[in-house]
């Protein structure tokens, strides 16, 4: 427990199950009440599963104060910026909160304007920690010379002095604190003296350097995790940076190395996959555990789920404990059998499509969807009328209205505009988006505008935002696209990787995109050892326990030899 160590942990070794087992253990002997162990993990699903495994070692006991597991975002923000973030963002809040606001979208009103350029928004950049403003999204560029530089810097702290944070700041500004504030490291480092971090591949540069100066402050580091399944680089996740602190920090490094979940068939085909001399596997299967299928990829993606379910029956499988896995979405809308990505799509974002489908929503007799429709309009005019700010709760509500009158409000807001609007009243209605606008929303609008308490922008300086989505100005207006798209049964699981990464199936089908303009999603790219790509079908494969199938657009003999049976697909499919 004392000494710095890195637990390497191959697929379904055990991994959540030996640190519950070590969580439950030292909290059996633990002796103070004042400080304790953070275990920290990226998703809320696994923190949860760490902390249910702890229990059921811990029998009459439970995990709780002093300790704490849950996301490593939730710690940082919990334990560090919350209470401290105002001492370096210089943030003076109101009436005694100094609690930042957190940012995640642009719908939030034209006042986000006040802090972008016009090349960049301040929702897509952060600060590192050699206080160089870094893009968040990979597709957006920052001009390397002075003056941009220093304008974006200005702008990111002028944002957070004025009470304004994204997710990616908040890592910014911990750092920060830590760093220049001793006193509070001290006191953090006294309060959790281990640390545990769970899927350790995954942590960011900034993270490490957090990490580091806990640890130069005391605490003890424990990692856990695979670094061949570090998929996460458009956050500017590499495993090279966490191997750089296992080495720097003189770590002990521990393995699990038998994996419990997968027939050896199977984890034959992983260990080639991710350059492992060998993956132990602890069951065989005289069944042909991983197959192959070359589908059509102008023809056949849709039928994949069909012949994969009597593949399953076969097989004797139940579909529910099965799984299609694919990189990216578009593949997984081909799947699903849903049409590509339109114009319709992009028009979702836009506050006019979002207060259309509040109206089409209240008109549903399901109280459910009545709940959607309040939720949906209030936030729109508090994007609108209050720049974004509100009381959270089941509905967000402007600070000038209590909760209940907030709702009767918009409940009669809804009904009126709902009784005016063709699209609602009548089945065959033919009314467009931009005559709705301008002969229903726009007049409607400003009658809210003239009841509503304390706004912060006039009607005249918002009514340009209630516009047309692209796209959509001349097309009728559709009750069945507000509502959202009509569902396709789907009778078995599909999902992206990064959304399975952790779980576990019976049967897993992992599916190549079409083509090689798939960012890392394409079978060729996933050949290309040592890169991402190949560790995005590391961990596709590695979810199964007794059935893989790989399907691909063409034939690959060096996908063959990895250990898979060549196999028709068109045999599980009815003529």
């Amino acid at each position: 427990m004392n000494r710095d160590c890195f637990l390497s942990a191959c697929p379904g070794s055990g991994k959540t199950h030996s640190v519950g087992i070590k969580i439950a253990y030292e909290i059996q002997n633990w002796i103070s009440k004042i400080s304790g162990i953070a275990v920290l993990s990226f998703t809320k699903n696994a923190a949860e599963e760490i902390k249910n495994r702890a229990n059921r070692f811990l029998g009459n006991l439970n995990v709780s104060h002093p300790h704490f597991v849950g996301t490593i975002d939730s710690w940082l923000h919990s334990y560090i910026f919350h209470p401290f973030g105002s001492v370096v963002t210089r943030y003076k809040g109101a009436e005694g909160d100094v609690s930042h606001k957190l940012i995640q979208d642009g719908n939030h009103g034209t006042w986000l304007k006040n802090f972008s350029t016009n090349k960049i928004s301040i929702l897509d950049y952060t600060i590192d920690m050699n206080e160089n403003p870094t893009v968040c999204d990979e597709k957006k560029k920052i001009e390397n010379d002075p003056l941009t530089i220093s304008t974006l810097l200005n702008k990111k702290k002028q944002f957070a002095e004025k009470g304004f944070v994204t997710y990616a700041d908040i890592e910014y500004w911990c750092y920060k604190l830590l760093q220049q504030r001793g006193d509070i490291l001290d006191l953090i480092a006294k309060r959790f003296p281990y640390i545990f971090i769970d899927e350790c591949q995954d942590l960011s540069e900034i993270q490490l350097g957090i990490l580091s100066l806990l640890k130069q402050a005391g605490v003890t580091i424990h990692l856990i995790g695979d670094l061949d399944q570090a998929i996460y680089g458009f956050r500017k996740v590499y495993p090279e940076k966490v191997i750089e602190k296992i080495d720097e920090w003189k770590m002990e490094r521990l393995q699990l190395t038998i994996n419990h979940r997968s027939v050896q068939q199977i984890c034959n085909v992983v260990a080639k996959l991710g350059g492992k001399q060998q993956i132990i596997g602890t069951r065989s299967s005289l069944n042909q555990s991983c197959l192959l299928w070359v589908y059509d990829k102008k023809n056949d993606l849709y039928q994949l789920q069909e012949a994969f379910i009597n593949l399953l029956d076969k097989r004797n499988l139940n579909v529910k404990d099965a799984i299609i896995i694919a990189r990216g979405s578009s593949t997984i809308r081909q799947i699903k059998g849903y049409p590509k990505d339109t114009k319709l799509d992009k028009a979702k974002n836009h506050i006019v499509y979002k207060i259309a489908s509040a109206i089409t929503h209240w008109s549903s007799a399901n109280f459910k969807d009545k709940n959607v429709a309040l939720e949906l309009f209030s936030q729109a005019i508090i994007d609108l009328a209050y720049a974004g700010k509100g009381k959270s709760g089941i509905i967000t509500t402007p600070f000038s209205y209590n909760p209940i009158d907030w709702r009767i409000k918009l409940g009669t807001y809804l009904e009126k505009i709902a009784s005016k609007s063709d699209f609602i009243v009548k089945e065959t209605s033919k009314q467009i988006w931009k005559n709705w606008v301008k002969d229903i929303l726009k007049s409607e609008f400003k009658n809210i505008w003239d009841e509503l308490k304390d706004v912060e922008y006039s009607f005249e300086k918002i009514v340009r935002r209630l516009r047309s989505p692209e796209g959509l100005s001349d097309i009728p207006m559709s009750k069945k696209f507000l509502m959202g798209e009509k569902k396709i049964e789907i009778k078995v699981k599909v999902d992206t990787i990064h959304k399975v990464k952790g779980e576990t199936y019976r049967a897993a089908l992992v599916v190549s995109s079409p083509t090689k303009k798939s960012d890392g999603g394409h079978f060729t790219q996933w050949l290309q050892k040592g890169t991402e790509a190949s560790r995005f079908a590391y961990v596709a494969c590695s979810r199964p326990q007794d059935l893989l199938v790989l399907a691909i657009p063409e034939y690959s003999e060096e996908i063959l030899n990895l250990g898979f049976y060549l196999d028709d697909m068109k045999e599980y499919i009815s003529v």
